[in-house]
């Protein structure tokens, strides 16, 4: 039996199972918990009580609009990335991303995985209109979206031609630049070897995540 377990966003699921271990378990929750942190919270406890059979808990999420804070186990260890947001983990390090920020700060990033689960501006532009009309939507992107300057893909794994082309879509739709950089999965192969340093956060048994871990 299997000891360790990783619970992740179905936005990670291709970088995660590209480099996941045979060894390790893993558990995919759906990507539109983010938009409501109270729920992730309550999904992610749900999934911690139901794994009482591993040792370790391994977590695809980082502070997540604090959706992760007070998650508590009584026997087991979990360790969690210290990022703010899965970006850091699809561009290798919270470094290489705090750069991005300083530089581009009004960036919205996208990924295969976020493209697939609809996480995107022009996705919710077509959820809007058919809630809200099309007027109404434009004015809710407008509003949402008025200090975005650049989309860019992050480029993880292969394969994503597609991805890309719809990519450039967005940045028309937002009428901003598009651009392409390189990710790396060095944070997910770190967190499965068992390389816990200073990015990632490991909490012991009884133990809950507090806002002071992540800072």
């Amino acid at each position: 039996m299997n000891k360790t377990k990783i619970i992740a966003c179905r936005t990670l699921e291709a970088e995660i199972m590209a480099v996941l271990p045979k060894d390790i378990d893993y558990d995919f929750l759906e990507y539109g918990l983010h938009n409501t942190p109270d729920k992730l919270r309550v999904k992610l406890q749900e999934c911690i009580d139901k794994s009482k059979e591993y040792e370790t808990l391994l977590f695809g999420y980082g502070l997540c609009s604090n959706g992760v804070l007070g998650l508590k186990t009584p026997k087991q260890t979990m360790v969690f990335p210290r990022v703010h947001d899965c970006i850091s983990l699809l561009l290798g390090s919270r470094a290489h991303y705090d750069k991005e920020f300083k530089q581009f700060p009004a960036t919205y990033y996208l990924s295969k995985g976020w493209i697939k689960e609809k996480g995107d501006p022009l996705s919710s532009f077509y959820r809007y209109c058919d809630k809200y009309g099309e007027t109404k939507a434009r004015w809710f992107m407008e509003e949402q979206y008025r200090n975005y300057q650049r989309i860019v893909f992050i480029h993880t794994i292969d394969n994503c031609k597609e991805e890309v082309e719809y990519s450039r879509e967005v940045a028309r739709f937002l009428n901003v630049e598009h651009y392409e950089i390189v990710g790396e999965l060095d944070y997910f192969r770190g967190l499965f070897k068992g390389n816990w340093g200073e990015e990632f956060l490991v909490i012991p048994p009884g133990k809950d995540a507090s806002l002071f871990h992540f800072i």
